[in-house]
């Protein structure tokens, strides 16, 4: 006959060790957390890899982010595990510094978008990302009762700059990113930026979101033959 053996008083001992560093170790008052899922597409609405939410407590995105989720897959989808509150969120592909502003040819989600979460366990939200380029493209196919301003953005010797972009916000304060935003400018320093008809504080810059400056210009837009000059301060 098969005898089984007593268990040494030693172990039992161990295991109550463990169960009370477990029990020590979980704070009593823990935050329940949330699920934040989605997907993120191009504007042709195809999966995006390699892409990140950006999630804020407060609607300043031009510090670190509070959570980060990991970079997609092919097939796009994100999932960010964090505690009840409500977040600005943003989506965007980056290349080196994860922090900073964004630079020339990445891909963003414009405006952060103001997310509760606590509601249900898990909340899903889609983002979209695009250059600049893409969205004044596709700011322009969608926008029937839009103007075009155009200009040319130069440094302050007046010559002109590659690579910029135009920016038009509908008031001063610069909280924000601004309200529109023109493709890159060519060699020429040329831009073409598709707004509402309105008077706009005007602005260039080589990063977006763009810096806050203290020289932009005030000035109409009312009959599509506006033309602009923008001096860069780098």
């Amino acid at each position: 006959m098969n005898r089984i053996a007593p268990v040494p008083p030693w172990l039992n001992l161990v295991v109550m060790i463990l169960i009370i560093a477990a029990w020590w170790a979980t704070p009593a008052n823990a935050e329940p957390t949330f699920t934040l899922r989605g997907t993120i597409t191009d504007i042709a609405e195809a999966p995006v890899a390699n892409a990140e939410v950006y999630l804020y407590r407060t609607a300043n995105t031009r510090r670190p982010a509070d959570f980060i989720s990991a970079k997609t897959g092919a097939d796009g989808v994100y999932r960010l595990v964090v505690p009840a509150a409500s977040y600005w969120g943003v989506a965007r592909i980056k290349q080196g510094e994860r922090f900073g502003p964004l630079q020339l040819g990445q891909r963003h989600s414009g405006d952060p978008i103001q997310i509760a979460i606590g509601e249900e366990l898990v909340t899903t939200v889609d983002f979209a990302v695009a250059d600049l380029r893409e969205m004044a493209q596709k700011r322009q196919k969608v926008n029937s009762d839009v103007i075009a301003v155009s200009g040319t953005i130069v440094d302050p010797a007046g010559k002109p700059v590659a690579n910029a972009c135009a920016f038009a916000r509908v008031t001063q304060l610069q909280e924000t990113p601004p309200e529109y935003v023109s493709a890159w400018t060519d060699a020429d320093g040329r831009f073409t930026l598709f707004l509402p008809p309105g008077t706009y504080f005007w602005g260039a810059s080589r990063e977006f979101p763009p810096p806050a400056l203290t020289n932009l210009v005030s000035a109409p837009a009312t009959d599509g033959k506006t033309e602009l000059k923008l001096v860069l301060n780098e």
